[in-house]
């Protein structure tokens, strides 16, 4: 009998705590935020700065995507239909800011693991990690920083951000120390870390 009330104690406490992290990921508004966020991910983007160029359908280029996509979401463990959205509006931003897609891509595997809502300590937000209040600026033609956290937005924005650097510094190893903030003296690895992200992509496509 006690053995039963301990068990009906402890599942009581399993049931609160289930409430509780429901409460916090779907009911709060933080929660309310996450769940929107992702929906943005299967809807047609509404601001009509983010124009998506007419062109016609690559098939080789599509498979790229959706080995690139698959890959992704195995290894990061994130819903494939959300992880072909990103990649899709990736590629969009590359060309967009002649970025190579595969390195806005790395970047987000190394600062977000393609988590949309990570915040940094430091305040840095989204796909791309950015820092909002830095660039308020080029929210602006997005809708402001309420939309910072949008993935499309995030993404355009980081690859902005991405491409101005690699503009003054000439290479992305130079450019990817400015986007993650330390010094083109620092050892910091952070560079060797996206680039090498980038060829894992490479070569997966390569090899299929």
């Amino acid at each position: 009998m006690k053995r039963n009330r301990n068990k009906f104690k402890i599942n009581k406490l399993v049931v609160l705590i289930c409430i509780l992290l429901f409460f916090i990921f779907f009911i709060s508004e933080k929660g309310r935020e996450r769940v929107d966020t992702w929906i943005t991910l299967f809807e047609a983007p509404d601001n009509n700065e983010i124009i998506t160029a007419d062109y016609q359908v690559d098939p080789a280029r599509e498979l790229e995507k959706a080995r690139v996509t698959k890959w992704i979401a195995r290894k990061y463990k994130v819903s494939h239909k959300a992880v072909r959205k990103i990649v899709d509006i990736s590629f969009e931003a590359g060309e967009k800011f002649e970025v190579d897609p595969y390195v806005i891509i790395a970047v987000m595997a190394i600062e977000s693991s393609f988590n949309p809502f990570a915040e940094s300590s430091a305040g840095a937000l989204g796909l791309m990690q950015v820092m909002p209040k830095v660039h308020k600026e080029k929210f602006e033609k997005y809708g402001g920083l309420d939309n910072s956290i949008d993935v499309k937005v995030n993404i355009y924005v980081g690859t902005e951000i991405l491409k101005n650097y690699l503009l003054r510094y000439g290479n992305f190893q130079r450019a990817l120390r400015a986007y993650v903030g330390v010094s083109q003296t620092s050892k910091s690895r952070y560079p060797k870390k996206v680039l090498r992200v980038r060829e894992r992509l490479k070569k997966l496509i390569k090899a299929g």
